[in-house]
């Protein structure tokens, strides 16, 4: 009973194979034949369409229609032509004036008679209307016909009737018809063939599909000493070597179990932060490296220590209920400070199968540098708001003393109002600056970068300095200016925006009479720009900290001069953009010297725009040697 269940299943997967075989013939064919036949009907109307308008061409060559002004009038002359055309019996033409009156026709019998009964009415009015024109239509006695028509112009330009070709279809259908019978015949020999083919393919698939199910039914029942043995290297032999894995699986199931617990230790071994898991009783079931490391624990330790240990650690009270405590409230979430880091422990409880408590797992992450992030922003906004707050309380009680009318002297009231300006001045200045280092910290700052001679940049800038450093009776050394031409590839006034505030940082912290002397050079492949000056230097405690925002080296000197402690942090932003960077040296009382470097441009680089801008480049070089010239009296 069993086999003939087990042959009856056989047949019919065989007969369901050997009708989806049939089925995809049969569409195969079907659609091939379709689209085949439709492509050849169309090309072959498409071939009498294109022939019927060449013909119209031609006999709109031969009948001197722009002479004519009605077509009446040259019947005769019309009829004549048309005559001698000899279109074959496929084709009629036929001349027909703006009346929809046939003037001309190579059938005689249809002359003077009216074109809407006898000719394709949409097709006169398209033509009439300028545009050639075509359509296909059935004649009585079923016979298909391509129409085609082009606009007759006459000596006026306008419109005055149409020159029409009818052609005959019929040849068309009966070799589209004549095809379809040859693709029936072939859809039948190959489903035929298909058939015959399909039913040794499927028998030579069933046959081993039914060894292999007897054969597996025994191993379901227990049987597993039956061997398959495979007669092919196709899906059929791998599925048997399949069912002889299967005497093997459990041995490889407990190899799986175990890789996978390698692989989770490996991973709990070497991720960023710290994990620590602890039983119900407080013993240390796991500790990976991270925790290890920011714990700061040795081995001596690990050996001894417990959770209670390890709250104890991070300065949490050893209480005796403390995992029973944590597993309660399924997760805790705390952050600690453990000696000089700031430490985010979360705990979280784990279960068994059966919902029982296992113990607890503390995930330690190290946010000390995102703690330093957040007090920098809480930092700069407090900085941000003092900076607007004295030059507001300024403005405020100036304001108010002058409302109140208790300034009566002109030049007390001219003195309250210059202070007003200059600390909305300061303000604006601020508030300018904190712009730019947003657009440059989102990097939306706009830069123009172009070919920059150094020479000319730093000629630029000490000539803007010049006044202040006289005013101080401080000297400017420029050696640059005896230095071959140096380029970079830079944004000109960001740039100039850089050096000048290093020249007048330079300038502010330089005593009366001091020296400031400022040099390019080339190192590498790269430019640096040099400032030195003899001031007040800054100590080496502050150096690493002058290019945060809003510090000051010299707070109450700084906001005096009417610095914001912004320009040294957006001029390093500003040179970071351009592939730089900023350096400081300084000893206190003796001076300081700032380094900007700066990549240099090579002689092959930017050589197209070189050539392009040749000229332009040229031009500007000869404009600014008289400006050259005037700068070698600064030195």
């Amino acid at each position: 009973m069993w086999k003939k269940t087990m042959h009856s299943v056989t047949n019919s997967i065989k007969w369901r194979i050997l009708a989806i075989f049939i089925i995809i013939v049969f569409i195969a064919m079907t659609v091939s034949g379709v689209f085949v036949t439709n492509k050849l009907e169309s090309y072959e109307i498409d071939s009498i369409r294109t022939k019927c308008f060449s013909t119209l061409d031609i006999v709109m060559l031969s009948i001197p229609f722009d002479s004519y002004t009605s077509l009446q009038e040259n019947q005769k002359t019309i009829q004549a032509i048309v005559n001698e055309w000899q279109t074959g019996t496929d084709y009629e033409l036929y001349v027909v004036d703006a009346n929809f009156r046939i003037i001309a026709a190579n059938n005689t019998s249809v002359v003077g008679h009216s074109a809407i009964n006898t000719l394709n009415e949409s097709v006169i009015i398209s033509a009439l209307e300028g545009e050639d024109a075509d359509g296909q239509d059935t004649l009585p006695g079923s016979i298909p016909v391509l129409n085609a028509a082009k606009p007759v112009t006459g000596s006026d330009g306008s419109t005055i009737g149409v020159l029409y070709l009818s052609a005959n279809l019929s040849s068309v259908y009966d070799t589209t018809n004549e095809s379809k019978v040859i693709f029936l015949q072939a859809m039948f020999i190959a489903l035929l063939i298909t058939a015959i083919l399909s039913f040794f393919i499927t028998s030579s698939i069933t046959a081993p599909i039914n060894d292999l199910t007897e054969k597996a039914e025994k191993m379901a029942f227990g049987d597993f000493s039956q061997e398959i043995k495979g007669k092919s290297n196709d899906e059929i032999g791998r599925l048997a070597d399949m069912f002889n894995i299967l005497r093997r699986e459990l041995d490889y199931n407990i190899n799986e179990i175990s890789n996978e617990k390698s692989k989770l230790e490996t991973i709990l071994k070497y991720m960023a932060d710290g994990l620590i898991a602890a039983g119900v009783s407080g013993e240390i079931i796991h500790i990976n490296e991270a925790a290890r490391t920011l714990l700061d624990l040795s081995d001596e330790e690990l050996e001894t220590l417990d959770f209670s240990g390890i709250l104890r650690r991070l300065g949490k009270k050893d209480i005796a209920d403390g995992i029973r405590h944590i597993t309660s409230s399924e997760t805790m979430n705390e952050v600690v400070s453990y000696h000089s880091l700031i430490l985010s422990v979360r705990y979280a409880r784990f279960m068994a199968e059966d919902e029982n408590d296992i113990g607890v797992i503390m995930l330690i992450q190290d946010i000390t540098e995102r703690q330093k992030l957040e007090k920098m922003q809480t930092d700069f906004v407090a900085n941000v708001s003092h900076e607007l707050r004295t030059p507001l309380t300024t403005i405020r009680s100036y304001t108010e003393t002058l409302l109140d009318g208790g300034v009566e002297d002109e030049e007390t009231r001219k003195n309250f109002l210059t202070v007003i300006d200059d600390e909305t001045e300061r303000m604006t200045r601020l508030v300018k600056e904190l712009l730019q280092l947003s657009r440059l910290d989102n990097e939306t700052e706009k830069m123009n970068m172009k070919e920059t001679e150094v020479g000319e940049l730093l000629n630029d800038c000490v000539r803007k300095v010049l006044l202040t450093a006289e005013g101080k009776h401080q000297s400017v050394e420029c050696p640059f200016r005896r230095q071959r031409p140096l380029y970079i590839l830079a944004d000109r006034d960001k740039m100039q925006q850089v050096i000048l505030n290093i020249l007048t940082n330079a300038i502010k912290y330089t005593q009366d009479g001091g020296r400031i002397r400022i040099d390019s050079f080339i190192r590498g492949d790269t430019v640096n720009i040099s400032v030195a000056d003899n001031g007040i230097g800054i100590s080496e405690s502050e150096i690493s900290r002058i290019f945060e925002r809003f510090y000051r080296v010299d707070k109450a000197r700084s906001r005096s001069m009417g610095g914001t402690g912004l320009g040294l942090s957006i001029a390093r932003q500003i040179a970071e953009v351009h592939n730089g960077k900023i350096s400081v040296r300084s000893t206190e009382g003796e001076g300081t010297t700032m380094t900007v470097t700066l990549p240099l441009l090579q002689d092959g680089d930017c050589q197209n725009d070189r050539d392009t801008d040749a000229e332009e480049i040229s031009s500007g070089r000869e404009n600014r040697a008289d400006e050259r010239q005037e700068g070698q009296n600064l030195e």
